[in-house]
């Protein structure tokens, strides 16, 4: 790990301490307490007045199989999908999840109630470009407790990026014991485009975590775990030497061949975490808690033909296909106090986030360099930091009805620094018939390096009262100031009524105030990709919508993101152990943040060759191009019963969703002036936009638990998806060359079995069918010559089936 994160770790752990969550149970349950969706204490699932999932300590572990948190939240959660980019450099690195439909920036990520800090990396090339995840697979499987989703708009309790609701992650808390495990799986594969049966994707998951009790209540708990996976190679035989740019024998001579990559990028993760709670004297407990996690993974660029002017014949003969590396470092720490003084209950904090990546590239070569050229460059490092206090105080009131009054206020500090590449990395060499900067670059250049800092402060207020029996009522307000956007308010109403104890209906509406990351204010990045008919790359220069280009080509100043958010639903218990939930929602979001297409043209080629950047073929910025409305339906059946001296928990979850584009701003005098034809989004982009996402989600699963066996299946249906194509003969769908993608199963399966009463074996399978999405349309130029036979926007993704065994000893 990098020197930086482990000093503050190692210093804070010294500070005992921990927030305060609820106790962990093994399963889920319709009636269990919890923290998100309500500050009242001993809200439940059921008693809420918003949809609210609950995933225990036992179905975390069973969908951490392949140990990625982003996968298990996908697995769990009909409303998430968790879609794998391939080919596409730092989002081969950083991925992030989708709830209901929207961008993975649109969802707050919390850790034991704490916001959670976004990446440094904008998402450059997926469905969803031009976004700032938070990198959740950053956290230790290990470490996690269990898991909360609030699916609702929740801007004016949680702040800003809450569009689509919040994920609370719990960390371990148990006192006492610990526990150690291993775990190795890999895919095994039917590889239909090229005919092969493939053994890949070896991983390897070795963890442990420990309790020391302090005093009557406290606890440190702390552990450390160690992931590493081997590639997956998903690539067919590719016919694409035509494409390079003079089709040279020694090109043609490679169809046929497997050139190109895709599937899941090499990786090495190691994790370091603690939780921690300190009694300091009777109402007064001090808490800290942090994660830490250090990840070496590589990415997969396209391939470069011998005879293309991006190769140098005397480096790479036979052709080569760079490989992008990512260095990340993320650190996240809280520390406060908890103080209780009759009714009234003080939580005071202090947290520090911080996300570092470093951009390296090997297996390239800057061509224009010619023979002495490097063939390994440094690109660019991306720095994101996040400090934050906050004081939280809550107190129940008696107004002839019941009132919980919640109280806070929160200030930030986040910076954002860029750093350049080596100077190889983007220097224009004397071969000018070669294009500058390293391949699957190029770098930064120092005089597009970011050094930018803002200021956040907010405040809110929350009330909740019961005012009958039956009826729950609930409203919150926030007010947030940025030092570089200004201002919003936001609200929230809320209301449950109870019909009977079994029965209950309950809706809210709420707006949201999501301003622009800082990242997407300062990041910029040159990228390859395909040019409007896909018949070949080229260089696209990603700019801030500051930059003197950008503005050149139509970009303005960003403005937040507004939302508004309406859910109505009903929650049903007809028996003690049987619960069904129906939700519906539709969220407004106007002046959506996007990424622009590649603006490409002769005459936007021309404009750059006349102003000196003929480095670049097309320009690309982020603006507020969108106002889209998101509808949809979420429905959750649960069922338990005792089966063969044990229980079974039966559920179904389904999620349905649809977003529509209801306005595009794409008018530009600027960009007219440059090419009256372009406009900032072509067809293919929205297309991609309103369908990015499966249509529907559909989870089944069965768990049954008895004292020495336990078993796991679950089945999941990624409902249809539609996505443009290349291939001209493909069906016109809203207006574009398109494909329908048909509806996919997946099943999962894991047994355990207790060697001991402390030594448990699970073993299991996901996709065990090993099932693939459709095909895409091998006519013409879909599959870029064969070469990339699947879509990548389906969440099932494209490895096949994964088998692994795992040994967990507890003590």
């Amino acid at each position: 790990m990098h020197k930086h994160v482990l000093p503050p770790l190692m210093l804070l752990a010294a500070l005992p301490a921990a927030l305060p969550t609820v106790h962990a149970q093994e399963t889920a349950a319709i009636d269990e307490v919890t923290i998100v969706g309500s500050r009242a204490r001993n809200r439940t699932v059921f008693d809420s007045a918003v949809p609210i999932d609950r995933f225990g300590a036992r179905e975390v572990e069973n969908a951490l199989s392949s140990g990625e948190v982003g996968a298990a939240l996908q697995a769990l959660a009909p409303s998430i999908n968790f879609p794998r980019i391939e080919s596409s450099g730092a989002a081969d690195s950083v991925r992030g999840v989708q709830l209901r439909g929207l961008a993975p920036d649109q969802v707050l990520v919390l850790i034991n109630g704490k916001r959670r800090h976004a990446s440094a990396v904008l998402d450059t090339e997926s469905s969803f470009a031009g976004t700032v995840p938070v990198d959740v697979n950053a956290l230790a499987p290990g470490a996690i407790d269990h898991i909360e989703i609030l699916r609702d708009g929740a801007g004016a309790q949680y702040g800003s990026d809450a569009v689509a609701g919040v994920i609370n992650i719990v960390l371990k808390q148990q006192r006492t014991g610990g526990s150690a495990s291993v775990s190795y799986g890999a895919n095994h594969t039917d590889f239909e485009p090229t005919r092969e049966k493939k053994t890949d994707g070896q991983t390897k998951i070795v963890n442990a975590d420990y309790g020391i009790p302090l005093g009557d209540a406290g606890f440190f708990r702390f552990g450390a775990e160690s992931r590493s996976r081997h590639p997956t190679q998903r690539a067919g035989f590719s016919d694409a030497g035509w494409t390079s740019w003079n089709a040279t024998p020694a090109d043609l001579a490679l169809d046929g061949k497997v050139v190109f990559k895709s599937g899941d990028a090499q990786s090495h993760n190691n994790y370091l975490f603690y939780n921690a709670l300190l009694p300091l004297s009777e109402g007064v407990d001090a808490y800290s808690f942090a994660t830490a996690n250090q990840r070496q993974s590589d990415g997969s660029a396209y391939f470069r033909y011998p005879g293309d002017p991006s190769n140098v014949a005397a480096l790479y003969p036979n052709g080569y296909r760079p490989v992008t590396h990512g260095d990340a470092s993320d650190l996240s720490v809280v520390a406060g106090l908890r103080v209780s003084s009759g009714a009234w209950h003080w939580d005071l904090s202090a947290r520090h986030g911080s996300n570092i990546f470093h951009y390296d590239l090997s297996n390239s070569a800057n061509a224009s360099l010619g023979a002495q050229s490097p063939t390994s460059f440094h690109l660019a490092t991306f720095d994101y930091r996040q400090n934050a206090v906050n004081a939280d105080v809550t107190r129940a009131l008696d107004f002839g009805v019941p009132v919980n009054l919640a109280l806070g206020v929160e200030v930030i500090r986040e910076t954002y620094t860029s750093s350049p590449g080596d100077a190889a990395s983007y220097a224009a060499g004397a071969v000018t018939d070669a294009p500058p900067g390293a391949q699957a670059g190029p770098g930064l250049r120092p005089q597009d390096a970011f050094d930018g800092s803002r200021n956040i402060s907010s405040v809110y207020a929350d009330i909740e009262s019961d005012i009958t029996k039956q009826l729950l009522v609930g409203a919150a307000a926030r007010y947030s100031d940025y030092s570089d956007f200004g201002s919003a308010s936001t609200g929230k109403l809320s209301a449950r009524y109870k019909f009977t104890e079994q029965f209950l209906l309950r809706g809210s509406l709420s707006n949201s105030f999501r301003a622009p990351a800082l990242v997407q204010t300062g990041f910029r990045f040159s990228t390859l990709n395909f040019n409007s008919d896909g018949s070949a790359l080229q260089a696209a220069s990603l700019l801030p919508a500051s930059d003197p280009l950008a503005r050149a080509f139509g970009a303005q100043a960003l403005k937040p993101e507004k939302s508004t958010n309406l859910s109505l639903g009903l929650a049903w218990k007809p028996a003690r152990n049987t619960s069904f939930t129906l939700d519906g929602y539709r969220i407004k979001i106007k002046d959506r943040i996007t990424r622009t297409s590649d603006l490409q043209s002769d005459a936007a080629t021309a404009y750059l060759a006349g102003i000196g950047r003929s480095d670049i073929q097309s320009v690309a910025y982020l603006a507020n191009l969108l106002d889209t409305t998101t509808t949809g339906l979420d429905a959750v059946l649960n069922h338990d019963l005792a089966v063969a001296g044990g229980k079974l928990n039966l559920s179904a979850a389904l999620n349905l969703n649809k977003t529509r584009i209801d306005q595009v701003h794409q008018s530009s005098a600027a960009l007219a002036r440059i090419d009256p034809e372009l406009t900032v989004l072509t067809d293919t982009s929205l297309f991609r936009i309103r369908n990015a996402s499966p249509e529907n989600k559909l989870v089944l699963s069965a768990d049954w638990q008895a004292a020495q066996w336990s078993l796991l299946a679950r089945a999941t249906r990624f409902g249809p998806l539609k996505d443009f194509s290349y291939d001209e003969d493909a069906e016109i769908i809203d207006g574009v060359h398109a494909q329908r993608f048909g509806a996919v199963w997946t099943l999962d399966l894991e047994a355990q079995y207790k060697l001991t009463r402390q030594l448990t074996l699970a073993v299991g399978a996901d996709n065990l069918l090993d099932r693939y999405p459709q095909r895409v349309r091998e006519t013409n130029n879909a599959t870029y010559g064969g070469a990339l036979p699947y879509n990548f926007i389906n969440p099932i993704g494209v490895n096949g089936a994964y088998f692994y065994g795992r040994l967990r000893y507890t003590f």
